[in-house]
């Protein structure tokens, strides 16, 4: 009887470590591979390989060792300025098949296209993505700058857990399909400027808002989706429309990601 017990004893003990317990299977590394090889990152890229080294994670870059996100846990891809081929587009779905993780950054348009992170969510099977456009808002913003815009709108959703507010800071909106989860949506009073991206609007026509917000009327009022995820077999994909919501960087009492509940949003990505 005790034999039985011990032996049971270290089977749990030895599923507890490997974290092969039912329903976490398979198993993927604690591992962050940031892509910087599609892209240029700045120095604010700092605070997020510190907050995945604070949950145990190890991170590398694609410049260092080359683009093979199958072999990671996660992989960060942030406002990609290069196409990604089939090939790399194939290894990102072999991520996902293992249970691995991306997170996809995107920016505000014409500073950026999301042309390369469409491609991907396309490729992927992902019912998401990103419009070219750039969310304003006069009345739910930051320090008085329309395109530094906040929400309390959350959706229940692991990601939501413990967040009030957070702030984007001139993002673009996104588009969530079916098998997907909203996480945080724009407040009633955010809009994009008009022509850009028509098909993509969502748009609510609120002839009373646009009068009593002051807005033009070559703008749109909308109410979409900020922060969307999604589980494609057993991985995840997050997305967020803005590139600096994580970001160390800024000419702020604190950097970007110290604002509301920023960092808290990208811990709970990381938690996920």
């Amino acid at each position: 009887m005790k034999k039985l017990l011990l032996i049971s004893t270290l089977v749990i003990f030895a599923l507890l470590l490997t974290s092969c317990w039912p329903g976490s299977i398979p198993l993927v590394p604690k591992t962050l591979l940031i892509d910087n090889t599609h892209t240029s990152m700045g120095g604010g890229i700092t605070r997020i390989v510190q907050a995945f080294q604070a949950k145990g994670y190890s991170v590398f870059y694609s410049s260092v060792v080359g683009f093979n996100p199958q072999e990671y846990g996660a992989v960060l891809i942030s406002a990609p300025e290069v196409a990604y081929t089939n090939t790399e587009k194939s290894k990102l779905s072999n991520l996902l098949s293992l249970g691995g993780k991306i997170i996809l950054l995107s920016e505000w348009y014409s500073y950026y296209n999301s042309a390369p992170l469409n491609a991907i969510t396309l490729y992927l099977g992902v019912n998401i993505s990103f419009n070219n456009n750039l969310l304003r808002d006069n009345v739910n913003n930051f320090k008085s700058d329309i395109g530094w815009v906040t929400t309390t709108k959350f959706e229940a959703h692991t990601l939501s857990v413990g967040l009030s507010k957070i702030v984007l800071y001139a993002a673009s909106t996104l588009n969530a399909g079916a098998n997907t989860s909203i996480v945080a949506r724009a407040e009633a009073t955010s809009y994009t400027a008009a022509g850009i991206s028509p098909e993509f609007s969502e748009a609510s026509s609120v002839e009373s808002i646009v009068q009593s917000e002051g807005f033009s009327s070559q703008d749109v009022i909308i109410s979409v989706p900020l922060v969307v995820a999604a589980r494609v077999g057993s991985g995840k994909v997050v997305a967020l429309g803005d590139s600096d919501i994580f970001s160390g960087d800024g000419n702020l009492p604190g950097a970007y990601i110290d604002q509301f509940d920023n960092l808290k949003l990208l811990q709970n990505i990381i938690n996920w």
